[in-house]
């Protein structure tokens, strides 16, 4: 049967088109037609949306509509999937008290609208909903109310076992989000909890995707709760969030001490960039995360003051947690220090599995810092600020390597409070820095000292590169060995292959294609270029691996696995191993007894040559 577009453009009448509504959506069904329909009413638009039964095209009128509310419970599917979308990109302007919710829903994309509301409510909410898109709106609210903007959770209200109603692969790409002046974020992935045990239970919002977004003028400083992106929040630091921020751009962000807020676990944070921020990316709170080929620049922006009058700075990467990795990153220009140097690593005040406090600053442990690249800054790496005695847990087991620094300010390197040097805590491998003018290499330090193993000061030969405005390596910049045993650096922060023997720094020079540059505006938003080979409605891949029962009882089945994958293991949600499993020449399944595992979640986590290639989330009930 062959399948037809059909365009109808009416307006409700909501007396006398309830009958024409149905012989419509009857006509659809006969005929294998995808329904391309007009409304101007967001009730209608909520309705016909939600007996949607093989998706459809709704499309609102150009035009501008005051509180245009909806709420949508639809499950469609990736073959037939919803969307919902302005009649032209830009040409729906949504204000008052606009907003969207989509709950328990599924395969639905909003697109095109321009949210300028002056509202109390998220302009756009997921509850429990999945594979939703939102992409190529603009967002602004004029509220004096602490409001985050788009909202990704669950139900709070329904606990149905075993969490039938998560969020999960979600994405939101390219819109702009701007003028923010009241706390709250401009996105928030957060989640839901379990209390039908003897204790809650939190878990984020799985897999979800935020990309080729522009973020602006987010200010001034608020004391706390207006980062641009909050990903988790501290009672659910432990869960494992694969969120992946990728590809957006975000200036002028000053609302909060953390542009980007970072407090689960197993997130990507990778290819943004900062241009004139006050504030840091941090990993607040969790593990496992990797931060990956940003940009950051502090574009001549001078220090500043908050209205609580506390000084603020443009700053690059701050870290708290265990076992993160935070590679081929470039800082330039910025004035950051203390909180806000381009590399931050003060003390804490709790061990990470030592203390039931989540909302705590874990010290950081296991952190690999490794081909950076830090120019002309004001301060480079800061260690061990201690907050007035108020943090007293030294770093563990910190790997430094194959950075480069220069700068002609300040200290490259900088005990902060003298007392706090970390020492032998620190591993300091095959690093270039080289201070010029003004700047010294190391300040402040009692037991730290550099040998050649540890850094070299030698002129890295760097030029800048008008076209891109960042300063890149050269024929002449000197190879170092990778110094590292682990992490995948295969390739630069241009995408270009990275060789064992390769330059310092975030950029190895090659005459290779470039993939990834510093972001502009035209890259991002609602009218930017989009591959639709690679970034279409295909958020992510999703395993083929099968996993079952669910919920898992005393046998854990896994059927296609990797021929390459040589090890399963099984996790509690602090990352303890619990159950492994070495496999070899496996023929795709595996049976594992979990009859000595009690009631919980676990994580299931495969691996090829000892590195994790994939990891899942399972609930064991006997």
């Amino acid at each position: 049967m062959n399948t037809f577009t059909f365009s109808i453009k009416y307006v409700f009448k909501k007396k006398t088109q309830k009958g024409f509504y149905f012989f419509i959506f009857l006509f659809f069904l006969s005929f294998n037609v995808t329904a391309q329909l007009y409304f101007t009413d967001p009730e209608e638009l909520a309705d016909a949306v939600n007996a949607s039964s093989d998706g459809g095209i709704f499309i609102v009128t150009d035009g501008t509509y005051n509180d245009f509310e909806a709420t949508f419970e639809i499950v469609a599917t990736q073959n037939n999937p919803i969307i919902i979308q302005a009649e032209t990109v830009g040409g729906v302007t949504l204000t008052g008290e606009s907003h969207f919710v989509f709950k328990k829903s599924a395969f639905v994309t909003l697109q095109g609208f321009v949210f300028d509301g002056q509202g109390e409510d998220s302009l756009v909410k997921l509850e429990g909903s999945n594979n939703i898109r939102i992409s190529r709106n603009v967002f602004e609210l004029e509220t004096s109310e602490s409001i985050k903007w788009v909202f990704v959770g669950g139900v709070w209200n329904d606990n149905t076992f075993p969490f039938q109603y998560p969020s999960h692969h979600n994405r939101i790409d390219h819109n702009i989000f701007q003028n923010k002046e009241t706390p709250g974020h401009y996105i928030t992935i957060d989640g839901s909890f379990d209390d039908t045990g003897s204790e809650e239970v939190y878990y984020q919002s799985q897999y979800d995707k935020i990309d080729y977004n522009y973020f602006k003028n987010n200010g001034p400083r608020a004391v706390n709760e207006q980062e641009s992106i909050r990903i988790g929040w501290s009672e659910m630091s432990l869960s494992s969030g694969y969120t992946i921020v990728e590809h957006n751009l975000f200036e002028d962000c000053d609302g909060d001490p953390e542009i980007v807020s970072v407090k689960s676990c197993d997130n990507t944070i990778r290819h943004n960039t900062f241009i004139a921020s006050y504030g840091t990316l941090s990993l607040r709170h969790g593990n496992r995360n990797r931060v990956e080929g940003n940009y950051f620049f502090g574009n001549e922006k001078p220090i500043g003051t908050s209205p609580a009058g506390s000084t603020i700075y443009t700053g690059g990467i701050r870290i708290y947690g265990t076992d993160h990795l935070i590679i081929n990153n470039y800082m330039e220009g910025l004035n950051g220090t203390r909180w806000d140097a381009p590399i931050t690593l003060t003390l804490g005040d709790a061990i990470d599995g030592q203390s039931s406090s989540l909302s705590k600053h874990f010290r950081a442990e296991r952190v690999t810092i490794a081909y950076n690249t830090l120019v002309n800054n004001s301060h480079g790496i800061e260690i061990g600020y201690d907050n007035n005695d108020n943090y007293n847990k030294d770093l563990e087991d910190i790997t430094i390597t194959n950075n480069l620094i220069t700068g002609s300010d300040n200290s490259l390197v900088e005990i902060v409070d003298t007392d706090n040097d970390q020492g032998n805590e620190i591993t300091w491998l095959s690093n270039l820095m080289y201070p010029t003018d003004d700047a010294v290499l190391l300040t402040g330090a009692s037991s730290t000292s550099f040998d050649v193993t540890a850094v070299t000061n030698e002129n890295p030969h760097l030029v800048f590169d008008g076209i891109y405005n960042i300063w890149k390596t050269t024929s002449d910049t000197p190879l170092y060995p990778n110094a590292l045993s682990s992490g995948n650096i295969d390739e630069d922060i241009e995408g270009q292959e990275r060789p064992s023997n390769s330059n310092p720094g975030a950029d190895h020079f090659s005459l290779e294609s470039i993939r990834f540059t510093p972001l502009t505006s035209d890259d991002v938003g609602p009218n930017a270029y989009e591959d639709i080979n690679t970034s279409a409605s295909d958020v992510y891949e999703l395993s083929e691996v099968l996993m079952y029962p669910v919920p898992t009882n005393n046998i854990l089945y896994l059927d296609d696995i990797d021929s390459k994958t040589n090890k399963v293991e099984i996790l509690n949600l602090e990352g303890k191993i619990l159950l492994s499993y070495s496999i070899e020449n496996n023929e795709g399944d595996l049976t594992i007894n979990t009859t000595k595992l009690s009631n919980g979640f676990y994580i299931v986590r495969l691996l090829k040559n000892d590195h994790d290639t994939e990891s899942k989330k399972i609930f064991i009930q006997h």
